[in-house]
């Protein structure tokens, strides 16, 4: 499957064993999560267990509170990640701007539609990729959104194809990342919260060696 795509009830079942041992390894912080938005974390783990061999890797976690991904692959797995939000420590920009390192993958879950910056933000996480680096986000996703449209009330947008290809497509290309692979967002829109019916987009992109 293409890293970049909409999750759907077939990643859902997929990752059905997946889920399952998240609950059995981070029960209470699984317990507070909405069942169909599990797939998104489920396909961080997925994706970073694929891509990473071992667990020095260096990790970088951007809106890490209540990340179930993040908590169940340092318990799983012994993945030593750096867990950054602004309600436990600071945000993604100060992070950059006041820190030198540079990690092997950056993922973020369901964190950009909040960010105002948003190209900001994707300009911080190709900043903090090393040579080689994976980006790993989801984001929410109506390919029909437009500006003033209803969201959810924590939302500050949907993304659309034209977002991700090209508005922050245009961003990555200018600090040398690339999707790791040819695109896929189409599909029909199967979750629904706050009144609003959308999808889960993956983001998937590399630093250049």
């Amino acid at each position: 499957m293409t890293y970049n795509r909409l999750l759907t009830d077939i990643d859902r079942e997929n990752y059905k064993v997946l889920i399952e041992d998240m609950f059995e390894t981070v029960p209470e912080m699984m317990s507070r999560k909405i069942a169909r938005a599990n797939v998104q974390q489920a396909f961080m783990v997925e994706t970073i267990l694929n891509e990473l061999l071992t667990p020095a890797a260096t990790i970088l976690c951007v809106g890490s509170f209540e990340d179930t991904a993040s908590s169940y692959l340092k318990k799983k797995h012994g993945y030593n990640i750096v867990d950054i939000d602004p309600q436990i420590n600071t945000d993604l920009h100060y992070y950059v701007y006041h820190y030198a390192d540079k990690f092997d993958v950056v993922f973020s879950t369901s964190v950009i539609e909040h960010v105002p910056n948003d190209e900001s933000f994707i300009e911080d996480i190709c900043l903090s990729l090393k040579p080689g680096g994976l980006a790993i986000l989801t984001c929410d996703y109506n390919n029909d959104y437009q500006k003033g449209d209803i969201l959810p009330y924590s939302d500050v947008r949907f993304y659309t194809e034209n977002d991700l290809k090209f508005r922050l497509g245009k961003i990555i290309a200018k600090f040398d990342c690339a999707l790791v692979d040819c695109p896929d967002w189409s599909g029909k829109r199967d979750f629904i919260h706050d009144g609003c019916n959308y999808s889960f987009a993956t983001y998937t992109f590399r630093k250049d060696k």
